[in-house]
């Protein structure tokens, strides 16, 4: 086992490889929800190893290469991979509460979720703020900026499904819920509108598109099934009752944003890899979230709205999403392998 090749893969850990948990967390649910209880508990089990792993990874890399990760939370193109840890702390935290029935652990990983939600997300943005040299738009913004919107739409689902076991009374956890969600549908506007500029107005070449990009449509995904959870704990006495309705209709159009990504962003890695060879990086990732959560929210959707002919749609993606998990699993255990026993480590792209 090459000593030096682990030391270099700590070094270069990517900030946002905490989507691998996020992805095979979304899934483990998706499959417990899909009547495949075993499978789903598989997923549960393995995502604890996962989270335990990169817990361990991310530590060492702190401890020893600290200079190297302030310098990637300070960074415009990378920093925003760190709000992948909240978000796969608060999936996780929703899988103990779904699958595992293990609601005082779940509680602990909401508090945990936003301890992290908040130092992370406020240390990125002064950081990017007061940076005094900042890079161009086009080298600067991608997909990883919807980050934003997708760690704090966990915590809010999990805050919803534990609407009963806070520590908070029922209308405080509702409004802190609802805070969350509201806030996270801010974030969505202002950076997809961003994105959109960037993608229209600048030149993008194949392999300027990365994985991340699959976030434009995961961060809808999971805004729609943040809103549809948050609907479901709301009581029907209580004052937020009202929102019931405007939540609906707001479930309904991230859903469709959602949905007017995929043939874009299908399109974009296609052309991308005409001309640029697959090979794994811990961006790939990305890809794997956007299909499982996308899968969930059609199905709770559906449910939700007595629209029974969106469940087929569900279904065939959650399909997909297995089998898009299985191939990035197989060339992130290739990747490893390589990494632990080749002379010379191999270079792994940025997110």
């Amino acid at each position: 086992m090459n000593s030096q090749a682990i030391k270099q893969g700590i070094q270069t850990f990517s900030p946002a490889y905490f989507a691998l948990a996020m992805s095979t967390g979304i899934i483990a649910i998706a499959s417990f929800l899909y009547s495949f209880p075993l499978l789903g508990r598989f997923f549960f089990i393995l995502n604890n190893i996962e989270f335990g792993v990169l817990l361990i990874v991310l530590f060492f890399r702190v401890f020893m290469f600290f200079e190297k990760v302030t310098s990637d939370l300070s960074s415009h193109a990378d920093g925003s991979g760190f709000l992948t840890i909240p978000a796969a702390t608060a999936i996780l935290g929703t899988e103990y509460a779904v699958i595992g029935g293990n609601f005082k652990i779940a509680v602990l990983f909401w508090y945990l979720s936003l301890c992290f939600w908040l130092f992370l997300i406020y240390s990125f943005f002064i950081l990017v703020t007061i940076k005094k040299k900042k890079p161009s738009l086009e080298n600067g913004m991608n997909g990883s900026w919807l980050l934003f919107v997708v760690s704090v739409q966990a915590i809010s689902i999990l805050g919803s499904t534990l609407s009963a076991y806070l520590f908070f009374s029922t209308e405080v956890t509702i409004f802190i819920n609802t805070f969350l969600y509201l806030l996270g549908i801010l974030f969505y506007l202002v950076v997809i509108g961003i994105i959109f500029y960037r993608t229209t107005f600048f030149p993008m070449k194949p392999d300027e598109f990365k994985p991340s990009y699959w976030i434009d449509m995961g961060a809808a995904a999971i805004t729609t099934l943040s809103g549809i959870t948050l609907i479901r704990s709301i009581e029907p006495a209580s004052a937020f009752s009202e929102f019931i309705p405007l939540i609906k209709f707001l479930s309904i159009l991230f859903w469709i944003a959602g949905s007017w990504w995929i043939p874009v962003i299908c399109f974009l890695e296609i052309r991308r890899h005409l001309q640029i060879p697959v090979k794994y990086n811990s961006g790939y990732w990305c890809l794997v979230f956007p299909l499982g959560v996308y899968s969930v929210c059609t199905n709770q959707l559906s449910e939700i709205l007595n629209l029974n002919f969106l469940q087929s749609i569900s279904h065939g993606i959650i399909f997909l999403a297995w089998l898009v998990w299985l191939i990035v699993c197989i060339g992130m255990c290739v990747a490893i392998i390589k990494l632990l026993f080749s002379p010379s480590p191999p270079f792994h792209p940025k997110y």
